[in-house]
């Protein structure tokens, strides 16, 4: 999921000189042939951003969730790449290019690593705020040891989008009805109307 993003809208790597010039795109070369996959440009290839659309975490809900407890997504949040001339003309216009019958955009999301990821940003805002040893932490295990068996407990968020925001990515302290946690509220690609997340860090 984030590949492609990263490099369509210019974000930040550490491996920018390892960026691919091609993508794998999947088409129809003819309208009855199979799907197969065709090499395109990096800047071309369209494709989709897929966010995990999540309930709150117990830990801030009150609730105890049963079965499952780990990183599982159950319902996504998903748009096409926000190219200048829009998604549809867009691939009308890349199928004509490349000779194709059909385009079909794919994307995966891993769900560990993409808990993980927000464990990590949650964290790391916290202490940079609060001062290290400020609070007890939470996530240290799934941090240090990708153990994401108990997500549920701390790692959640609204069960819907919400509107657009102005900046890139929305970052701060969240609001709970529990003062003894330290609770962060993340939204990546807030411009996107992307769902937002709520992540117990730790308690004071």
């Amino acid at each position: 999921m984030f590949g492609p993003l990263r490099m369509y809208y210019n974000l930040p790597t550490r491996r920018r000189k390892k960026r691919p010039k091609k993508l794998p795109l999947k088409v129809k070369l003819t309208p009855d042939a199979e799907w197969s996959l065709i090499d395109v440009d990096r800047e071309v290839c369209p494709f989709l951003v897929l966010f995990p659309l999540l309930q709150m975490p117990d830990e801030l809900s009150g609730r105890t969730t049963s079965g499952e407890r780990g990183a599982v997504v159950q319902h996504l949040w998903i748009r096409a790449a926000s190219f200048r001339d829009r998604i549809i003309p867009h691939l009308d216009a890349l199928a004509a290019e490349l000779n194709v019958a059909a385009i079909e955009p794919t994307a995966t999301v891993s769900a560990p690593e993409f808990f993980r990821m927000l464990a990590k940003i949650a964290h790391a805002f916290a202490v940079a705020e609060m001062g290290l040893g400020s609070f007890a932490p939470f996530l240290t295990s799934m941090i240090c040891d990708a153990d994401t068996s108990n997500s549920v407990q701390y790692i959640g968020g609204l069960p819907h989008a919400v509107p657009a925001a102005v900046g890139l990515h929305d970052l701060s302290f969240g609001s709970c009805d529990r003062p003894d946690i330290v609770a962060v509220r993340i939204r990546l690609l807030a411009v996107l109307e992307t769902p937002t997340y709520f992540v117990a860090v730790g308690r004071r």
